[in-house]
């Protein structure tokens, strides 16, 4: 079963900000700079390093 976050989307000067779990973000290895693609999938957000 997969572990699940919860979030608030929030207002950032016109666009929507969501912010990474730590503990996603270190397991993906994802660090402030990084590049990531963002897509969607039917009802699914998906967001991957690239």
């Amino acid at each position: 079963m997969p572990i699940e976050f919860k979030r608030k989307v929030i207002d950032n000067h016109g666009s929507l900000q969501v912010n990474i779990p730590v503990e996603i973000a270190e397991h993906l290895g994802i660090k402030k700079g990084d590049t990531i693609a963002i897509s969607i999938d039917d009802e699914r957000f998906i967001c991957r390093k690239i």
